[in-house]
């Protein structure tokens, strides 16, 4: 249809998709359900905005922040891996969220066929820089436990789990690549779904503290954060990975103070889920894209002002609150900086990779009982235990065969975002690099939320920022 005789309405929405009232709208829907229990509602709303998309949308951009979203949206009591009757199983939602799915794949075919400038031959023949290593990668997880005794013990088991691996770093690339029209796209989507994701979880942080009884007797007890979709180090991994995108708008525009406070809130938000990685690894991505800004942004070395705060507030801070914050944290504290027993895992996991070299032993462990969070037997049969480590996790799941596939993908996206530097890529250089380092003590990299942003990361950066 020519943008000239469609409806009124149509060209409003379509224009409002891409601009930042959009995300404030995507953010509302997202805390109301993590917050209020409104999954159905919320996915509701995102389907039928996918709908749009699908009949009249310009194009497919604006399912961004609705991806990630949709994955931090359920509610505590909603937790699929703790409660067997959340809004997520056949009885209770499950058809009903099984209706809303299958009705994107429909109406997502529908545009296929009839876009010819999106759809059809194009979308096939779309070029796409680093589709052989993500293939590669797809077939190594298909591939792992081949010819060991898992095969036969969880086999079904362990191709489901490693096909939702493949959907959630494939499936998002390989359409937002094709289906975007990339010349009209606007630079600073990608940190605005950022913002927003940001946003989104420190609400759900706010939350967490006021619903779950976080904070007795004074002390932080961090086992008591957690949501519906995962607990303290999954909020902290994810909201670490979106620390550089305000840097990113410092650039734009005037008020480049607002960006510079959202960074310093969701660091502060990141030290609020006491994840040891996430506040480390969050804390170097905060300083290095700090400085980053003021390398790339004339707007943010003009404003003296909120950095000459930012620092004077942080001293501030320490010397009046210093016996007060090292109580609230006293048992992050304690903990310490050990690696939690994940040596023993480690250990685990590598043998497990001598006695299966070339295919690994399946994503499902062997011989070792790997602790896990989740306490629902149905989960756990779908989603396995994993290894804390990516590279640990590939050699025993996946063999050589996974970690010469993996070695090939971070080869390509290294290319990808250091030939041909700019400051434009560097911010989501951050956070991909910010993803793979919790990712060595973590599952992050085998969680579908990050990888899910990942791949339409992956995706925005080699069709928009490398131009």
């Amino acid at each position: 249809m020519h943008t000239l005789t469609r409806p009124v309405w149509v060209r409003w929405f379509d224009a409002f998709l891409y601009k930042p009232a959009y995300f404030f709208l995507v953010a509302l829907l997202t805390i109301y359900s993590n917050v209020f229990g409104g999954e159905l509602f919320t996915y509701t709303c995102f389907t039928l905005i996918f709908l749009y998309l699908c009949f009249f949308g310009r194009d497919y951009l604006p399912i961004l922040p609705l991806a990630i979203c949709s994955y931090i949206s359920p509610s505590r009591n909603n937790n699929p891996g703790v409660n067997d009757a959340s809004v997520f199983s056949y009885e209770v939602g499950g058809v009903y969220i099984t209706i809303l799915a299958v009705s994107m794949i429909i109406c997502f075919i529908y545009r296929l066929i009839r876009d010819e400038e999106l759809g059809r031959k194009a979308f096939w023949t779309c070029k796409r820089q680093l589709l052989p290593g993500i293939l590669l990668l797809c077939g190594s997880y298909l591939f792992s436990g081949f010819g060991s005794v898992q095969q036969i013990l969880v086999g079904k088991q362990n191709l489901l789990f490693a096909a939702i691996q493949c959907v959630s770093i494939f499936v998002l690339y390989f359409v937002m690549t094709a289906m975007v029209k990339w010349e009209q796209a606007p630079t600073a989507y990608l940190a605005w779904t950022g913002m927003c994701v940001g946003y989104v979880l420190l609400a759900e942080l706010v939350n967490i503290y006021i619903s779950n009884d976080v904070i007795r007797y004074n002390i932080i007890y961090r086992d008591h954060i957690y949501t519906g979709w995962g607990h303290y180090n999954n909020i902290g991994g994810v909201l670490a990975m979106m620390i550089p995108f305000p840097f990113f708008l410092t650039g734009k525009g005037k008020h480049s103070s607002i960006f510079y406070i959202s960074a310093l809130l969701f660091l502060v938000g990141v030290v609020l889920t006491c994840s040891r990685a996430s506040i480390i690894c969050g804390a170097i991505t905060y300083i290095v894209s700090y400085v980053l800004s003021l390398v790339h942004s004339r707007n943010a070395r003009a404003n003296v002002l909120i950095h000459t705060l930012t620092v004077l507030g942080s001293i501030a801070i320490y010397v009046l609150y210093a016996d007060k914050l090292l109580q609230l944290f006293h048992d992050l504290l304690v903990r310490g900086m050990g690696l939690s027993g994940r040596s023993r895992i480690y250990e685990a996991g590598l043998h497990q990779f001598l006695c299966y070299p070339v295919f690994g032993g399946s994503f499902y462990p062997v011989d070792y009982h790997v602790v896990s969070w989740y306490t629902s037997d149905a989960f756990l049969s779908l989603f396995p235990p994993r290894w804390h480590n990516t590279f640990v996790q590939i050699l025993a799941s996946c063999g050589i065969v996974g970690f010469c596939a993996y070695i090939y993908h971070r080869f390509q996206t290294l290319c990808l975002f250091l030939r041909r530097p700019s400051g434009k890529k560097m911010f989501a250089f951050l956070s991909m690099l910010t993803l793979l380092a919790t990712s060595m003590l973590d599952c992050h990299m085998f969680n579908v939320g990050p990888v899910l942003f990942y791949s339409m990361m992956l995706a925005f950066v080699e069709k928009k920022l490398n131009q």
